[in-house]
């Protein structure tokens, strides 16, 4: 699989951008900051999920803060120029993947043809080469990196070495060549220990012997003693049980014949009696059905009105809300005439010159009394002052010009008059007959707005007005109906007519109910009389076919029967109580014909019970002497824990060599098979990882060996160095070797990108030209991605640079 496209919706910085690497061998160029580590992070993220948002992995998440999306799409191209597309958004774990072959979704298990049995944990061991994971060679050993080369060998293998290392470590602490505490060391010193003392005690045996074989028999004896005293306490415990229970024995004797033989009444029958008895005695006492009280008069006067009137009555009903809205309206009309009257007042008080006569003029009205006043000509005035100049300056036409300055006069004058004639309102007769008598022009034309707002509110008032008194017209109809049909009473003087008329149907239903529960009890009582008598007769017949059963004559004689039934059920009870008391020693008491046979053979019993047990505390004795004597000879007890000891210890050999075997076994087959699957990578990876640190070292070091205490490398002239006595940059030129010849080994099982977050950055030039050299050797099997802030030295087709895919 080769990456070929990284398609970003949302990761760290990065929001919808998509990078293509075409390349065998990508370097990424970009300045701090600048989104390289989170470019990697975002291809390790797509692969193998998201990291969780607890403890401190949630420093490692790339949550967009500019983007509600967070993920992309990795595009690989496989050998057979197929298409596959991974797809991972934000969701429950580490994200929703979806996969995608040639653009056909497919079942996400499929991603192992990508990664294949790789985990989050392999890819970051093996692919991933950063400041953080350079110097963890070091604590590897020749056995350890042999464990990491067979753990990609075989599915599953890491959890069996796992397993393998686990038996063997389970193996070494039950038995190791030099162990000192092993529980199988332990028990192999501890068997000769054992077999040593056995020896020793054995030479006593004889004497000890003798005195074994008496004390056996005297055991023995003692055993049947015992057996016999046993035998004979337990006869004993017998007959003293069957004294104690001989008073009880002969109280039994007594009753047994005292119980009477007549036919017993059953516990069915008698109850079935008294039931049927109280049920009849029930039923007499029991009167009729108290009667539902009837209709008074006005009552019956309602009923027969609404039956009279029922289709007028029903309508009412029905149109009770009708009539609620005719109230409705009316009372809303009122008081929006309120409201009316209100503004009118208000326009009078803010305007004391308007009158209720007042009527708006029309615009042609308004019109002529707009019109401005003539403007007065000042040319008299003119010709007067001229006249009088020249009276003054010719002398000869001094008349001439006298009158005619008079004339001018005249003429000024009659023109002031004939203009105030035109101004008087007088002279408008439309505003007398409108109601503006008294009033300038100007007045009247600014009340216009204010008369024509009255005028309107006129016009309302009047419709309010004609709207009340037409819903009163249809009040009264109604008013009229309902004290026709008695709903309402003439006295009633309100008009809350649809209160009036819910009380009334309230009541017309209580009396309707009324009366028809007063029909139905007059037939409901009937049926429970009928049925009453026919229950007595059936009670009746019931306790005589019970008295008959008996051959009794009357209840009396029944309870009679019944009483006597008890107290012979007393003399039963008292018989069964006292059989259950003797229970199986009944048989054994009547084996004795009187209490004195049963006392004899009591004494007898306990006599020998005595006997037999004097004859076991002597032999308790004898066993007690013997034994003191063996333990003066040798402490069998300790001869025979020592024997059971010894047992136990081999047992415990046996299972200790079992366990250790099965898991020696098991861990070596483990390991056996394992190295099968691997084909033989180990020695493959060592010879490679030779060649690139050849390579690298600019042909310094020409070995790589492990020993049990770490790395060793040799150098062009033979010298042998431990990995700690390196350079740092040797050192780390060291572990670049190993981890790219590890991952080039296992290509044949995997085959993901290789990323390098700028891992060389303590090279001179001479080192990075090297460590680019091998980059472009190992690229033409493995893709590598390198994410650098310094441009190094490589053709331009195959550098990226940040910043211009952003400005992009």
């Amino acid at each position: 699989m080769k990456l070929v496209k990284a398609n970003i919706y949302g990761f760290g910085k990065w929001i919808d951008q998509e990078f293509n690497f075409e390349q065998d061998y990508q370097v990424i160029v970009g300045s701090n900051e600048a989104g390289k580590t989170t470019l990697l992070n975002f291809i390790q993220s797509i692969l193998f999920g998201f990291a969780s948002a607890r403890g401190e992995n949630k420093f490692l998440q790339y949550k967009p803060k500019n983007s509600s999306r967070y993920g992309g799409e990795l595009v690989f191209k496989s050998d057979d120029q197929s298409i596959w597309t991974v797809k991972r958004i934000d969701g429950k774990g580490d994200g929703e993947v979806t996969l995608f072959h040639d653009e056909q979704q497919v079942p996400k298990t499929l991603l192992s043809e990508i990664i294949g049995n790789f985990t989050k944990d392999d890819f970051e061991n093996t692919h991933i080469f950063d400041d953080r994971s350079i110097l963890s060679i070091y604590s590897l050993d020749e056995k350890q990196l042999e464990n990491e080369v067979m753990s990609v060998g075989a599915v599953g293998s890491k959890e069996w070495l796992q397993t393998a290392e686990q038996l063997n470590h389970e193996a070494e602490d039950i038995y190791k060549q030099r162990g000192q505490k092993q529980p199988l060391v332990v028990n192999l010193k501890r068997q000769d220990k054992l077999l040593e003392e056995k020896a020793e005690i054995e030479n006593q045996q004889a004497a000890y012997q003798r005195v074994k074989n008496q004390l056996d028999q005297t055991e023995k004896n003692f055993s049947d003693n015992e057996l016999l005293l046993n035998q004979a306490t337990e006869k004993e415990n017998n007959l003293r049980n069957l004294e104690k229970k001989w008073l009880r024995y002969e109280q039994l004797q007594q009753t047994g014949s005292q119980t009477d033989e007549r036919q017993v009444i059953s516990d069915e029958d008698w109850e079935s009696v008294l039931k049927a008895n109280q049920e009849l005695s029930t039923l007499k006492e029991t009167p009729t059905a108290n009667k539902i009280s009837e209709l008074d008069n006005v009552e019956k006067q309602i009923l027969n009105n609404y039956r009279t009137n029922q289709t007028r009555l029903d309508y009412v009903r029905n149109q009770k809300f009708e009539l609620q809205n005719l109230q409705f309206h009316r009372d809303d009309m009122n008081s929006k005439l309120l409201k009316v009257d209100t503004q009118v007042d208000q326009l009078f008080k803010n305007h004391p010159e308007l009158s209720e006569e007042m009527v708006p003029l029309t615009s042609e009205e308004i019109e002529a009394l707009a019109k401005p006043s003539p403007k007065i000509n000042n040319l008299p005035l003119i010709i007067v002052a001229i006249s009088i100049v020249l009276a003054f300056v010719i002398s000869p036409l001094r008349i001439l010009f006298a009158l005619v300055a008079i004339a001018g006069a005249i003429w000024y004058w009659y023109q002031n008059y004939s203009g105030k004639t035109k101004n008087d309102v007088n002279g408008y007769a439309f505003l007398q007959q409108k109601g503006y008598g008294n009033l300038n022009p100007e007045t009247i034309l600014n009340l216009q707005s204010t008369v024509i707002s009255l005028d309107n509110f006129h016009t309302t008032q009047n419709s309010l007005i004609d709207g009340i008194k037409a819903i009163e017209v249809d009040l009264n109809k109604w008013r009229k109906i309902l004290i026709e049909l008695d709903v309402l009473d003439e006295s009633y003087k309100d008009d809350n007519y649809n209160e009036q008329i819910e009380k009334y149907f309230i009541r017309l239903d209580q009396i309707r109910a009324k009366a028809d529960l007063a029909q139905q009890n007059q037939a409901e009582t009937q049926k429970i009389a009928d049925e009453k008598n026919r229950r007595l007769r059936e009670l009746n017949k019931e306790i005589f076919a019970v008295l008959q059963k008996y051959q009794v004559v009357n209840m009396n004689s029944f309870i009679q029967m019944r009483t006597q039934q008890i107290e012979n059920k007393k003399v039963i009870t008292q018989i069964k109580q006292d059989k259950d008391f003797l229970g199986n020693d009944l048989s054994e008491l009547k084996k004795y014909s009187d209490y004195s046979q049963l006392t004899k053979e009591l004494t007898k019993a306990a006599n020998i019970k005595n006997q037999l047990a004097d004859k076991n505390n002597e032999l308790s004795r004898q066993m007690g002497s013997l034994k003191e004597q063996m333990q003066q000879i040798m402490d069998n007890n300790r001869y025979q824990h020592m024997v059971e000891e010894l047992a136990q210890n081999e047992a415990d050999i046996i299972d200790n060599y079992d366990e250790w075997l099965s898991k020696k076994l098991a861990s070596q087959w483990i390991r056996n098979m394992l190295n099968n699957a691997t084909k033989n990578r180990y020695p493959k990876m060592i010879d490679k990882a030779t060649q690139y640190f050849d390579l690298l070292t600019n042909h310094n070091y020409v070995k790589i060996d492990f020993s049990k205490s770490g790395i060793i490398v040799t150098s062009a002239k033979k010298n042998r160095f431990d990995v700690h006595e390196l350079s740092k940059a040797t050192t780390i030129q060291l572990y670049i070797s190993l981890r790219l010849a590890f991952v080039t080994e296992i290509a044949d099982l995997v085959k993901l990108p290789i990323l390098i977050d700028d891992a060389f950055v303590d090279f001179d030039s001479s080192r990075t030209e090297n460590v680019f050299k091998l980059v472009q050797k190992i690229a033409q099997n493995n893709q590598v991605i390198y994410v650098t802030a310094n441009e190094p030295n490589v053709p331009d087709d195959h550098i990226m640079k940040l910043e211009d895919v952003v400005s992009a």
